[in-house]
């Protein structure tokens, strides 16, 4: 076999990928020794016949048609280009298996109208000349709207010379005040009882907020029992109240890797879905999740609320929550009750989801959580890793806050 080309570095590969496309010539997958290979996942390299080489995962200088800095890579392209015919909810579930780049589904028209020759124009340029268009409409409306104005002001002007303002003069002379912005707040009543009636009607809620702005932690006791500090006739309303969901947070990024997209899917259908590949669907983020779990060897079933925001958590709240997901990122924990990530997991369980094939962060070494290993492209995992994930959970609900499984 003739030896490969050096590895394309003046080349594009967009435009090759283009050209070999509309000329219907074959592209070449080689694997890792050098040989022929059909299959895109033990590829290593891509060959455009006597042209150039790349490397399969190439990025591309075809961006995200929202993200000038994320581009597709090669490998993608060419998927892409082999489930053309597919349904874009089929060419997602290939694309998630394989553990490839998804073409987003806004970008697929004019991907493939430029990979296949029907036009010469990538959707960058696209997006440039659309926004130079809306730009000039900005431009003719300013001033097709200073014209009106200036024919307005001539038109106020009347044969005798006679303004607007001129008019205006002679109404106020005419007018006569009943009523200002003085005599309307004036009354002869008062209102200083107003504010006992306020704390009579709506108490002091709990959690409330210290001199800082920042929420005050609850009391060392209260988080250790799962239990509201107060006076007994505070305890003896919360108990006649339903019982608080225990809480779950995940991270607010929609880049890491478990966030309120895909936690349901997670927890509770016992399978990992990439968070792009739902965002990418066009539904909005939910504000908050539930998830009905069946406690391991007991009749009994727990619902539990995930979160990704504390901001409006009260002490009830911070006393319901039994662990946090995190990414490995300290700015997570901002304006939480405790003050490091340390002293988080020291009141409450972590979990680090992670590729196996990743290496996790140096960050969470100290920071005493759990990490969750999942398959790139093994779907069928998933489950054995959700199951030990929850038999952590009722491990820790046990010894901790067990008051959530009675």
């Amino acid at each position: 076999m003739a030896s490969n080309p050096a590895l394309g570095q003046t080349s594009d590969p967009l435009e090759l990928l283009r050209q070999y496309t509309t000329q219907k010539k074959p592209v070449e997958l080689l694997d890792n020794d050098g040989n022929l290979t059909t299959n895109l996942l033990q590829a290593t390299t891509v060959r455009f016949g006597e042209d150039a080489s790349f490397p399969r995962d190439t990025p591309t200088s075809y961006s995200r048609s929202n993200s000038d800095s994320d581009q597709y890579t090669l490998s993608a392209l060419l998927h892409f280009l082999d489930h053309r015919d597919q349904s874009f909810y089929e060419y997602m579930k290939t694309t998630n298996t394989m553990g490839l780049q998804t073409v987003s589904f806004g970008d697929r028209v004019t991907l493939l109208d430029y990979l296949t020759g029907k036009s010469t124009s990538t959707g960058e340029e696209k997006q440039q000349k659309q926004l130079e268009q809306q730009q000039q409409m900005a431009v003719d409306t300013a001033v097709d709207s200073s014209r009106r104005a200036n024919k307005a002001r001539t038109d106020l002007v009347g044969d005798s010379g006679r303004t607007a303002n001129d008019g205006t003069r002679d109404i106020l002379r005419r007018e006569r005040v009943l009523i200002n912005t003085s005599s309307v707040v004036s009354s002869s009543k008062s209102f200083a009882k107003v504010p006992d009636l306020i704390k009579e009607i709506f108490p002091p809620k709990h959690g409330a907020k210290g001199a800082d702005g920042k929420p005050m932690a609850p009391a060392a006791g209260a988080l250790a029992n799962g239990a509201l500090a107060g006076n007994g006739v505070a305890r003896k309303r919360v108990s006649q109240r339903k019982r608080a969901n225990p809480i779950i947070v995940v991270p607010a990024a929609t880049t890491a890797m478990i966030n309120m997209y895909n936690i349901e899917e997670l927890l509770q259908k016992h399978q990992f879905v990439d968070s792009r590949m739902i965002m990418e669907t066009g539904g909005p983020k939910p504000r908050e999740v539930f998830i009905d779990h069946q406690v391991t060897r007991s009749s009994q079933r727990i619902r539990v609320r995930v979160v990704d925001s504390v901001q409006d958590f009260t002490e009830a709240d911070w006393n319901s929550l039994i662990c946090v997901f995190t990414q490995g990122a300290a700015w997570q924990f901002k304006n939480w009750v405790w003050k490091s990530p340390e002293e988080v997991f020291q009141n409450t369980m972590g979990f680090y989801p992670k590729y196996n094939d990743e290496r996790p962060k140096d960050s969470i070494k100290s920071w005493g959580v759990e990490v969750i290993n999942i398959e790139r492209t093994k779907r069928h995992m998933d489950k054995a890793a959700v199951v030990g994930l929850w038999s952590s959970i009722e491990q820790y609900l046990a010894s901790k806050k067990p008051d959530f499984l009675n």
